[in-house]
């Protein structure tokens, strides 16, 4: 009898043994995914935190830039036959007669940059001194411009013994925040 008690106390022994190796298995299992969903909310947290820094640190920027922006709208606002306008007078003002043959936008350009490049193609006839002098002024145009070709040329005279007047075809690429639609 001795061995048959002994045998039932082996068993409960060992059962007992078993779920303490259970509990401490379930023990474990719960607080480790209680750790995982406390970090995975710090996480989130954080990127949040981060979020809102970043919306507060663009806000602020937007905030302070505001003058500048106007400030550049001032100088890249204006639109095309204003700026037409502007390089014809240019044009003019040296004496020479000057026309505006063409004004396309160029292409390539970056939609979201709120800016459009445009390309005039401009012809002034006159003396050499007054074409001369139209190049000058375009080249210091009061707008963010860049004259990109120039060409000047000799026409024949309309009589022997006189000399012949000079004609400037002129590439000018402007910088503009005026709509401009394909």
């Amino acid at each position: 009898m001795r061995t048959s008690t002994l045998t039932y106390l082996s068993f409960i022994v060992f059962a007992l043994a078993l779920c303490a190796w259970a509990g401490t298995w379930i023990f474990y299992s719960n607080i480790s995914s209680e750790l995982s969903s406390r970090a995975q909310a710090l996480s989130s947290s954080s990127a949040q935190n981060v979020q809102q820094e970043n919306a507060a640190q663009l806000h602020a920027l937007a905030e302070g830039t505001a003058s500048n922006r106007a400030m550049l709208d001032q100088f890249v606002g204006t639109d095309v036959v204003g700026i037409a306008n502007q390089i014809q007078a240019a044009g003019k003002s040296s004496g020479a007669e000057t026309a505006v043959e063409s004004a396309t936008a160029t292409t390539g350009q970056d939609p979201t940059s709120g800016t459009s490049e445009l390309e005039f193609v401009i012809q002034s006839t006159g003396t050499f001194t007054q074409v001369w002098r139209a190049a000058q002024l375009f080249q210091a145009l009061p707008l963010p411009s860049s004259v990109e070709e120039l060409d000047f040329e000799q026409l024949p005279s309309p009589s022997p013994g006189q000399n012949g007047s000079w004609q400037l075809t002129a590439r000018i690429l402007v910088l503009t925040s005026a709509q401009i639609s394909s």
